[in-house]
């Protein structure tokens, strides 16, 4: 594990610690701090963990990956904005009704996984134009 994934997973474990010492010091009970320190905390120490076991002979990018990368991400954003406008239409018209945590739920959701699904196709397709 390289010098940042250990900080960052140090710098997580903290975070975490910090919520539960909130917790029982009785300084911010049931207080949406604490949910979003040891969730912040948790989010750090996992990213740490998965960036560290990587295999550390590879190269991790170069110019295609970033490009491919940047392609992916690129089309992930304008397939949820065409999605955000057809939620608008649908609710300008009538047609359905939404919820807040509902919909950004499902734009999460669509933004993390057809960025995903967007660069292992271009993967695949070996380099974009």
């Amino acid at each position: 594990m390289r010098l940042k994934q250990s900080v960052l997973l140090v710098f997580g474990i903290l975070l975490i610690l910090a919520g539960i010492a909130l917790q029982y010091a009785g300084i911010a009970v049931e207080s949406a701090a604490i949910v979003a320190l040891v969730s912040a905390g948790v989010v750090m120490a996992i990213v740490a963990v998965i960036t560290g076991s990587s295999r550390q002979d590879e190269v991790l990018s170069d110019e295609r990956t970033k490009r491919i990368g940047a392609y992916g991400t690129t089309y992930s954003w304008v397939l949820t904005l065409v999605l955000i406008l057809a939620f608008l239409w649908l609710d300008f018209l009538g047609l359905a009704s939404f919820n807040l945590q509902g919909t950004l739920l499902v734009l999460l959701f669509t933004m993390l996984i057809s960025a995903r699904i967007f660069q292992w196709y271009l993967f695949r397709q070996g380099d974009v134009a």
